[in-house]
Formats: C-alpha cells, sequence, structure tokens
C-alpha cells in the first residue's frame, strides 16, 4: 500500500469518526443539557431530551429516575409512571428507584402499589442504609393512611430508633398518640317541646384505647321527666368497645349496658352492635342493631316501651365538600308493631374557604307504621246528656306510629371557623311538601254504648329545624361544645340545648410520643 493510500483511507476514518460523533453525542453531554434545562424551569423540555436516552440506555437507572422526574413535574404523569415501572422491571434491587418510585406514587394517593413497590426495601435487614430508613417512614405512612394505626406506631417508632432526627416519623408517632389518648367527658341537656314534655339531662364517660384502633368506653347517665305535674327517672350504664380491622375494612362495635326506671318495669337491659365496610371512594357502608328503650312521647313514660332497631346506612363524605347518606330503618316494637323509615339526604358545596364553608342539599324521607297506635286520650268516654261530640281527643300510646308520611327538604349548612381553635355551625331544614295520613277519632254511636273509630285524611304540614352548635378547645386538653335546636315535626315541636365538656390526656400522649 502506498503512503498516498494510507493517507487518504486515515483521512477517510478520521471523517467518518467526526461524523458518528456528531450524530451519537456523549451521554454526559445529554444529562449536562437536561440538568440546564431543569435548572431553568424547563422540565417537560429535559423529559422530552432523557426520554430516548433512557431508552437507548437500560442499564442506567440513575437518568431514568431523572427522566421520571422532569415528566412528573411536567405534569406528564402516564409518562412518568411507564419510566418508573419500566426502570424498576430491569433494576429491582435499586434502592434509590423504589425510594423515589413510592414517593410518587404516595403523592398521586395510590396507597396500594406505593405498598408494593416500598415493602421490599422496608423489610429488609440493611437497616443502617439511609434508603431503607426511608422506605419504613413511608411505609408507616402508608399504614397510618390505611387507618391501620398500631402497624404504624410500630413503623414509627422502628424509623426513629434508627433516625431520631426524622420529623415525619416523629409527627405520624405523635398524631397517633395523641388520636389514641384517654379521655373524660361530662355533659348536660335540656329538652321541652309541647305535648308537653321535659327532660334534663346529665351523662358522663370515660375512654381508653386497649390498641391505637381498639378504644374501650364506659358510660352513666340519668334523665328526668317532668309532664302534666308528673315526674318519672331513668338511669343508665353502659360499656362499648370497638375496632377497625385493616385488612377487610371493617368497622366493628358492640356495647351492652343496664337502666333502671320509676315506672314500669324497674330495670332492663340494653344492647347495640354495628359492623361498617369503607369502600374506596370515600363510602361506607354500616348496619346495626340496638335495643333500647322508647321515651319520646308522655305515654311511653308510664310504661315499658323497648325497641329494636335494624338500620343500614350508605355514607359518602367527598374531600371536595359533597356528602350524603341513604338509610332504611326498622323499628320494631314488642307488641308485634314496626316502624318503617327511609331517608336520604345529599349536600353540595357553594362555597369553600379557610374561614368556612356553605352547603346547600336536599333530603327525602319517608315513615309509615304497621299498625297505628293512636287512641281516646281519656279511657272513660262520658258526655253529659245532649248531642256527643263529633270527634275525640286522642294521643300516640305508647309511641308514635306515622301513616304514609312523605317530607320533602330543602337543606343548608353553614360552617364559620372564627379562629384555628373554633368552629360554629349551623345547619337548617325545611319542608317544601311535606304530608300525612293525619289520624281522626270520630264517635259512630253514642247509646248505649260509644263506638270510637279511627278514620284518616291528607293533612299538608311544614316542617323544619334549625341546629346550632360551637365547638373548640379552650385549651390543647379541654374540648367545649354548646348545641341548641328547635324543630317542628307531624307530631310535636320540640327545643333543645346541651352542653359537653371533654379532657383528652394529651400530656401523657405526648410523653409516650417522645419517649422513642
Amino acid at each position: 500500500m502506498s503512503s498516498g493510500t494510507g493517507r487518504t483511507l486515515l483521512a477517510l476514518g478520521f471523517l467518518a469518526a467526526t461524523a458518528l460523533g456528531a450524530q451519537s453525542p456523549a451521554p454526559a453531554d445529554t444529562i449536562a443539557d437536561a440538568r440546564r434545562l431543569r435548572d431553568a424551569g424547563e422540565y417537560a423540555a429535559a423529559a422530552a431530551l432523557l426520554s430516548p436516552y433512557v431508552a437507548a440506555h437500560p442499564d442506567d437507572p440513575g437518568t431514568a429516575r431523572m427522566a421520571a422526574l422532569m415528566a412528573y413535574w411536567s405534569k406528564d404523569i402516564a409518562a412518568a409512571r411507564a419510566t418508573y415501572e419500566d426502570a424498576l422491571a430491569g433494576h429491582p434491587g435499586d434502592a434509590d428507584l423504589r425510594v423515589e418510585f413510592g414517593r410518587f406514587l404516595i403523592d398521586l394517593g395510590e396507597a396500594s402499589r406505593a405498598r408494593a413497590v416500598i415493602r421490599p426495601l422496608a423489610e429488609s435487614g440493611s437497616r443502617d442504609l439511609p434508603t431503607t430508613r426511608q422506605a419504613v417512614t413511608m411505609m408507616g405512612t402508608l399504614e397510618y393512611w390505611r387507618g391501620d394505626f398500631p402497624r404504624a406506631r410500630r413503623l414509627s417508632i422502628e424509623s426513629l430508633r434508627l433516625d431520631s432526627t426524622d420529623a415525619t416519623a416523629r409527627r405520624q408517632l405523635q398524631e397517633i398518640e395523641l388520636a389514641s389518648a384517654a379521655w373524660v367527658r361530662v355533659g348536660g341537656s335540656g329538652w321541652h317541646d309541647d305535648q308537653p314534655m321535659n327532660r334534663a339531662t346529665v351523662e358522663a364517660e370515660a375512654g381508653w384505647f386497649g390498641s391505637p384502633i381498639t378504644p374501650f368506653s364506659v358510660r352513666v347517665g340519668s334523665m328526668h321527666f317532668s309532664h302534666d305535674g308528673v315526674s318519672e327517672n331513668v338511669s343508665r350504664a353502659e360499656a362499648t368497645i370497638a375496632t377497625f380491622l385493616p385488612g377487610p375494612r371493617l368497622d366493628v362495635s358492640l356495647a351492652g349496658g343496664v337502666l333502671t326506671r320509676t315506672f314500669g318495669e324497674p330495670s332492663d337491659w340494653t344492647g347495640r352492635g354495628s359492623l361498617g365496610f369503607r369502600f374506596p371512594g370515600h363510602v361506607v357502608l354500616e348496619g346495626s342493631f340496638e335495643r333500647a328503650p322508647y321515651l319520646n312521647t308522655t305515654a311511653s313514660l308510664g310504661t315499658t316501651v323497648m325497641m329494636q332497631t335494624l338500620d343500614a346506612t350508605l355514607r359518602w363524605r367527598s374531600p371536595s365538600g359533597w356528602m350524603g347518606d341513604a338509610t332504611a330503618r326498622r323499628d320494631a316494637f314488642e307488641d308485634d308493631n314496626a316502624v318503617a323509615t327511609g331517608y336520604v339526604w345529599v349536600l353540595a358545596p357553594v362555597l369553600r374557604r379557610s374561614g368556612g364553608q356553605l352547603q346547600v342539599g336536599y333530603s327525602f324521607a319517608a315513615q309509615g307504621a304497621e299498625h297505628n297506635r293512636f287512641v281516646p286520650r281519656d279511657e272513660d268516654l262520658d258526655f253529659p246528656p245532649g248531642q256527643a261530640p263529633a270527634t275525640v281527643p286522642g294521643v300516640y300510646d305508647p309511641y308514635h306510629t306515622p301513616r304514609n308520611l312523605r317530607v320533602h327538604s330543602a337543606l343548608m349548612g353553614v360552617t364559620v371557623r372564627p379562629g384555628a381553635r373554633w368552629s360554629l355551625t349551623a345547619n337548617a331544614s325545611y319542608g317544601v311538601h311535606a304530608r300525612d295520613d293525619a289520624p281522626v277519632l270520630s264517635i259512630v254511636a253514642s247509646t248505649p254504648n260509644v263506638e270510637v273509630v279511627r278514620t284518616y285524611y291528607v293533612r299538608d304540614f311544614t316542617p323544619w329545624n334549625l341546629r346550632g352548635a360551637l365547638e373548640g378547645s379552650a385549651t390543647e386538653s379541654v374540648r367545649v361544645a354548646l348545641t341548641a335546636e328547635h324543630g317542628t315535626g307531624p307530631y310535636y315541636a320540640f327545643t333543645t340545648a346541651g352542653l359537653r365538656v371533654t379532657y383528652t390526656f394529651v400530656a401523657a400522649a405526648r410523653r409516650r410520643a417522645d419517649r422513642y
């Protein structure tokens, strides 16, 4: 080969190398350019620049993390997710990748997938690595969101033992301890209605937690009734245990108690149980059973009336402020009678601010009894000589039994927060269309025996209700609630007011959290 030919081939090789270098820039230049775009806030451009590089270099998880982060910051969630998933599939042992991907999923609220990504790292034995400590803290956050407070507490304590400066674990542990702090509560209320009946109630309650999701409570109370110059008393004591099962997402509650009264049977028992399932999307389905005394009419204060209630409720509470309930209930009495109730309501957010909110909505209620208990007020009907009255006064004895009751109501709710510790709420309902079959007792014969028959007429009426509450923390440990309410319904109008003071053992809870 001549020297001229060699020089020609060398020149051609140099040109080819130069051309290839121009077509395939050095990886360092691509990453450096992406960093400059990132620093300039041009996240979408940085993501677009890194995307082909990541595809051509599947063995570089660090750049894949940067590409996913740039896509996320530019709000391209789908591209960020795909980049993270592909990188994790190729590098399942990369701890930094798992931490960043898990944090991304937590930000999106995808707790289940985040738990699957983080768990292998959190359960690894490398507790001295920063990424492992971060994974343990993140798992604690995920369990906290899921409502598994015992596991979240254990993970938060473990995080603090690994790193006592972990602010997230510290805050989380304090929140769990405060939420599961023991408490005592005292309260009283007064009631007046136009039957007429007056009632004064005093109650005291104490509660503590066997675990962060299992509260126990004991409550005692006394009610004093007065009507038509007669006074009666009912005293109650009840114990309750409740818990939440995070796996099946079940809320469980059981309660039992005893009562004494100055009329009817002197003593009796009460019971209550409920089971609730938390669906995704802030929806809860709850079923409950309760055995309790009926004490809402003057006639029920002269005889023993126990009521067994079966209830099913679907509840919806949206973070956006929408909320609603749908309830079906059956109240069964010991005289082979029952009252069925259906109720649905929905509230929509109209105005939401940091200082309060305004909601408006609609409700519909339907109610009816199998048998009517509207009877003459006086057992002995004695008419003077002459014409007997066409109708006689009646009373529901011993409990109210509606017939074909239908109520359409407009709803409004207002919340005002004058400060960080206090809130003032007002809720109102107005029956825009309400009717029922009202009973009438008529005389059909007066000699030789008086015969009374019950007939009905369609009655339109206007029920309404207004309730206000002032609630807040007088101190960190003392919470006060003052309530007042007035309402009119198909049977009577009432006014009630109450005061409740709760003391929570906050200092003890903080001491427990500060031990770690």
